[in-house]
């Protein structure tokens, strides 16, 4: 019931602020709903997905900008392996990635936008309650979008992009893996498929 009503909401604020823009605004904290609700998209009723991020984005000048992602993913989960066998894992992850955001068209904060950077991160897994291991992640990576900036504040975001994690030790599961901050891993890299962020800007 609670994440209908903050639906509502969301769409409500879109709808109002849709076709207006603001070019002043020095700081934006958004924020990707759709990971919010990551748990609608277990198959198994016992099992449970939570991730969450939070992004602070400021204005150096009106072709540059920084931001420092926070992002956060607990998950106790049915996994399969290549051999069709299945095992309960449990994984805590926590993640930092500050990015270097260029604006080639000069709009600020807001508009077309290339972003570069370095992420680092922490995972801890257990399988099947009894082994648990610890995972330090470093990577790098690209991120191309666009982002609106509306009169009442709020802002809009949507992009996507390419990267590779490097784990410690090196990381065995052969699954797909949503990361914290919505990076999906496979096998050779990272992919942020649809990066649809919310927030408000002032």
């Amino acid at each position: 019931m609670k994440k209908a009503l903050f639906v509502c909401a969301v769409m409500l604020v879109i709808n109002q602020s849709m076709f207006s823009q603001n070019a002043e605004k020095k700081f934006t904290i958004q924020t990707s709903p759709l990971l919010l609700f990551s748990d609608f998209f277990v198959s198994d009723m016992n099992d449970s997905l939570y991730i969450m991020d939070l992004e602070g984005q400021y204005k150096i000048s009106q072709i540059s900008n920084i931001s420092l992602t926070l992002s956060f993913r607990y998950s106790d989960l049915t996994v399969w392996d290549h051999e069709d066998y299945s095992h309960n894992e449990n994984v805590f992850q926590i993640g930092i990635k500050p990015m270097y955001i260029h604006r080639p068209f000069e709009t600020g904060l807001k508009g077309f936008y290339i972003g570069v950077y370095p992420h680092v991160g922490f995972q801890n897994s257990t399988i099947e309650n009894k082994k648990s291991t610890f995972y330090t992640e470093l990577g790098f990576g690209l991120n191309i979008g666009y982002k609106w900036i509306f009169n009442s504040g709020f802002t809009m975001q949507v992009g996507g992009g390419v990267g590779k994690t490097y784990s410690i030790p090196q990381k065995t599961s052969n699954y797909t893996l949503v990361n914290s901050d919505g990076r999906i891993t496979v096998t050779h890299s990272d992919i942020t498929l649809f990066d649809f962020k919310l927030g408000y800007s002032f």
